[in-house]
């Protein structure tokens, strides 16, 4: 069964019906569901298998049960939920009933019929050839996403209602502990169990968290990889036009150090000329022209020019300062509990700590 989801409304219904409520506007009408099918529920995680603590109000089309698990719309998604009370008194909910979302029935026809008792005009549309490009239904997640302008999927766990119900949880959980006084056994035993419901809230977190930012990375790592191929060409062009640039240099440098050694030694001959003959020279000294490389060169595009960068290479680690040597801490976390009996130059201890184990 096909479903559709009216932003108006916020509310969840069966494509080939038509929402309710819309149909009931262009009769000039309010959709009003039987108040005999109020119902009560508390959203249902499918990760713990938890139960919010609230209970929360919604109209049902369907004859529900205490205990049934049922889809309710939430804001602009959808969470599982478990059916807590039924034929609940419309008084309770007479200072919100605009509000009330409706629960979608199970089988079809429910609501078209639904509809028609409230005397709303129900159009059957017949999708034979499946739905038309453009106007297909997005999945219902208990995720909000949006796209963003460069096109990344932005995931908002703010929207997802697992997540909202332990962060409820762990408010009151987090009031609990403030105000915590241990001085007996039985006051242990309390904290044990908060502890326990502590440490599994964390790990759903935990889980939570890892659910939304894996496909993240995934996405990230895929960037990375595609832009590795897209980027060789220009970091490749780059690297070899820099380094031919370095040789033109160092080949100047060359040539310019053989040159000066040329007028070095002309230069030397020539003063022990000099020496011989009483402190003539006979004949000019020729000088070799030293040739210069460019320090810069300028375009209408741009400047290059060659710059001194310092850098650094260890070539004794052991004389290296101490300021400058850093703590490996994950391979000293891994071997001292792994039970290594001693590192010099780092005390091994033992420290007490909590340790909780759930059930």
């Amino acid at each position: 069964m096909d479903k559709g989801f009216c932003q108006k409304h916020n509310c969840e219904f069966v494509l080939t019906e038509g929402c309710p409520h819309c149909l009931a506007e262009k009769r000039g009408e309010r959709f009003k569901p039987s108040p005999l099918s109020i119902v009560k529920v508390k959203y249902f995680s499918e990760t713990t298998g938890e139960l919010s603590a609230r209970e929360y109000t919604y109209y049902s089309i369907a004859a529900l049960q205490v205990g049934d698990v049922v889809t309710v719309p939430v804001r602009d998604t959808t969470a599982k939920a478990k059916v807590s009370a039924i034929d609940v008194p419309e008084a309770e909910i007479a200072a919100f009933k605009d509000k009330v979302k409706v629960i979608l029935p199970s089988s079809n026809g429910s609501l078209a019929e639904a509809a028609r008792d409230a005397g709303a005009q129900v159009t059957e549309v017949s999708i034979s050839g499946g739905i038309p490009k453009g106007m297909e239904i997005p999945k219902s997640t208990t995720t909000t996403t949006e796209p963003a302008e460069d096109g990344v999927l932005v995931q908002k766990p703010g929207g997802d209602i697992e997540v909202k119900n332990y962060y409820e949880q762990a408010l009151g959980l987090k009031t609990h502990a403030e105000k915590r006084v241990i001085k007996t056994v039985a006051d242990l035993k309390l904290a044990t169990d908060d502890l326990s419901l502590i440490s599994k809230i964390m790990k759903a977190l935990t889980d939570k968290k890892k659910e939304y930012l894996k496909p993240l990375k995934e996405q990230v790592a895929a960037i990375t990889e595609n832009y590795k191929f897209w980027m060789e060409p220009i970091e490749a062009a780059n690297t070899i036009t820099r380094q031919k640039m370095t040789d033109y240099d160092a080949e100047q440098r060359l040539i310019r150090q053989k040159q000066e050694e040329i007028n070095r030694k002309r230069m030397e001959a020539a003063q022990e000329e000099a020496a011989l003959n009483n402190g003539e020279i006979t004949e000019s000294v020729n000088l070799v022209e030293v040739q210069e490389a460019p320090k810069r060169v300028s375009t209408e595009m741009g400047t290059t020019g060659m710059v001194k960068v310092r850098k650094y290479r260890i070539v004794n680690f052991a004389e290296l300062p101490d300021q400058y040597k850093i703590e490996n801490s994950a391979l000293l976390n891994k071997v001292v509990k792994a039970g290594i009996p001693s590192i010099p130059g780092v005390e091994i201890y033992e420290d007490l700590t909590v340790r909780v184990t759930t059930k």
